[in-house]
């Protein structure tokens, strides 16, 4: 969703096609057409600003509601030197903002090249959660470019698939100022959200005045949507006349004027916001390359598009739940709504083992719902979370599968599935849900050896996450905890480097490691081949700590997680990294941060 500059420049022939096309404009009551078919949310409405951007449901463009009529918003043209938009934010301290002086310490040129490297694709809640705070932030900033770090804010968070942060920051902006890379990032969130009529309303108020490209295919598109297909066809000709080359475009142009039999495309491996609305208005069939794009809010749209098929919603849908840009609820809604052969549904175990992560999981979660046996229950959700373990989608499964979850009732019958209902309960932050399970366990594990063993594996993960039920367990006991984990893996150097990890991250969040829990792991390799951040940004975070920049700390520490977050990072690096965020007040993040990273690793 980059804005490239390339699209902005103008050569005569566009020139006149921007100028033929905007005596084209699409008529009012054309608008009002296209704003009674709107978008409805994928849960139940809640108050928000008109404009708001909506979220379009995982289901046939015909379950569409009618929204409310569009107002003409109000427009006004200021110069940005007169006006310094890239202070506003809408994030107070109070709600979870960092403050005004943010970006204390740092110059504009750091500011900007460190912001333009954010893992935007991260699968991690806790770095994301920082993203998004530090973006909605309302700060000073250094001096520079007018209006250039509030559009990089905006589309970080768009990249992200925040598009309530994106609306937010939008909404706040003073007036609606005409500014074309703004106006941009917001058209293709409308155009991902399937909000075609608020897009095409901004189209409108843009097109007179400029001659790019990419303003003119949305204009077509809306045109097309409008019935004018004339015009549109008009429009298509002087594209192709100026050599510009978009075969996915015009056959969906063509495809909204003709109708008829949908044609296939066969590639999309790089689908932009306008192709993927385009697709959807035709009703043609996504390829299945077009989830190679990772970005988290095209994700999101193929996810909701009723004109992909089952298998590639699923993956799109349970990625960009993982990235933040789908609530949970949608995945689950997608989950029931697939289809299984009553053999699979008989016998879901057995059918699982033989579908693909996503549709596994699907078949899991439908054939949990179905059960109304305990241990049936329990052993679907434990397949279903140990299938996502070995995925990487360990917290995203917890997530989706809790009203599963909530409906298994803890007894000392189902005490083996006890240590993995604790674990999903504090990833996902319902320590109360956690509390009764752990009760089981302690008391089973008296009497059972299996069961002591997972109980003594456990605690450092409940320690870490701050559930009461550690508060007298003390890291005294790793060597303990070690005993156990050496007993259990058959591999004795994975076992070290769990050990090392947990050792690492606790130190790093302030606790205090024993040392005779790294005695034992001396015996070993002498040295790891890892992958270690740049020296300039790890001499650079050093600094930013000890001069307590908070701003600074938190974003070289971002960058140097990068998009595989803590689940990837190296044991010395994370704990430098959560020493470094502790150091600038930032205690609850670095344990957050921690968390994820033993989990994510098996623990």
């Amino acid at each position: 969703m980059n804005v490239s500059s390339a699209e902005q420049k103008s050569s005569p022939a566009m020139v006149m096609a921007a100028a033929l096309a905007a005596s084209l404009l699409v008529s009012s009551s054309a608008l009002a057409q296209l704003s009674s078919t709107g978008p409805v949310q994928l849960k139940p409405p809640v108050s928000a600003p008109s404009e708001a951007i909506t979220e379009a449901p995982p289901a046939d463009d015909a379950s569409v509601k009618k929204t409310p009529e569009l107002h003409e918003p109000e427009v006004r043209v200021e110069s940005l030197a007169g006006i310094n938009l890239d202070v506003i934010g809408v994030l107070p301290v109070a709600e979870g903002g960092f403050g005004q002086d943010l970006w204390y310490g740092m110059n504009r040129g750091e500011l900007e090249s460190l912001l333009v490297k954010l893992p935007v694709t991260t699968s991690s809640p806790a770095t994301r959660d920082i993203m998004r705070r530090m973006l909605l932030t309302a700060a000073s900033v250094p001096e520079g470019e007018p209006g250039k770090l509030i559009t990089i804010r905006a589309r970080l968070l768009a990249e992200m698939g925040d598009f309530v942060g994106v609306a937010k920051l939008m909404n706040a902006l003073p007036g609606r100022v005409l500014h074309q890379d703004l106006l941009r990032i917001e058209v293709d969130t409308r155009l991902l959200t399937g909000d075609n009529a608020r897009a095409c309303e901004l189209a409108q108020l843009y097109m007179a005045d400029q001659s790019s490209r990419y303003w003119q295919k949305v204009f077509i598109f809306c045109q097309a949507l409008a019935g004018e297909h004339d015009a549109a066809a008009l429009g298509v000709s002087l594209l192709q006349e100026m050599g510009i080359k978009d075969k996915v475009f015009y056959t969906l142009i063509d495809q909204l004027a003709i109708g008829g039999r949908a044609p296939s495309i066969d590639s999309l491996s790089d689908p932009k916001p306008l192709h993927l609305a385009l697709a959807r208005a035709a009703k043609v069939r996504l390829p299945s390359d077009v989830i190679e794009s990772n970005l988290p809010g095209v994700l999101r749209a193929i996810a909701i598009s009723p004109n992909a098929t089952p298998e590639l919603r699923l993956e799109a849908a349970e990625r960009a739940e993982v990235a933040g840009a789908l609530p949970v609820d949608a995945l689950r809604q997608l989950y029931a709504s697939i289809q299984f052969k009553q053999s699979e549904l008989v016998s879901p175990l057995a059918s699982a083992s033989r579908r693909s992560g996503p549709m596994s999981r699907a078949l899991l979660y439908r054939s949990s719902l179905m059960q109304t046996v305990p241990s049936a229950q329990a052993s679907a959700l434990s397949r279903a979370l140990n299938l996502a373990r070995s995925g990487g989608r360990y917290a995203s499964t917890a997530r989706a599968f809790l009203p599963v979850l909530g409906r298994v009732p803890p007894t000392e019958e189902l005490a083996w599935f006890a240590p993995e209902a604790i674990r999903a309960f504090l990833i996902t932050n319902r320590p109360s849900e956690a509390k009764p399970w752990f009760e089981i366990l302690k008391k089973s594990a008296e009497n059972n050896k299996k069961l002591s063993s997972e109980l003594i594996s456990l605690m450092p993960v409940a320690r870490l996450s701050g559930f009461e039920g550690a508060s007298d367990w003390s890291l005294k006991n790793l060597s303990l905890w070690w005993d156990v984990i050496s007993s259990r893996k058959g591999n004795k150097d994975e076992a070290r480097n769990h050990a090392a990890l947990l050792g690492s991250v606790f130190d790093g969040v302030g606790d205090m490691v024993p040392h005779e829990f790294w005695v034992p792991l001396v015996d070993g390799p002498e040295r790891l081949g890892v992958l270690a951040p740049h020296p300039a940004l790890w001499f650079r975070l050093t600094a930013a700590s000890e001069r307590a920049h908070v701003g600074e700390t938190m974003l070289l520490s971002l960058v140097i997680m990068g998009n595989g977050g803590p689940a990837s990072a190296e044991p010395m690096v994370l704990h430098r990294l959560l020493t470094a965020l502790r150091a600038v007040g930032l205690e609850k993040e670095a344990r957050e941060i921690a968390l994820e990273a033993v989990v994510s690793a098996g623990l």
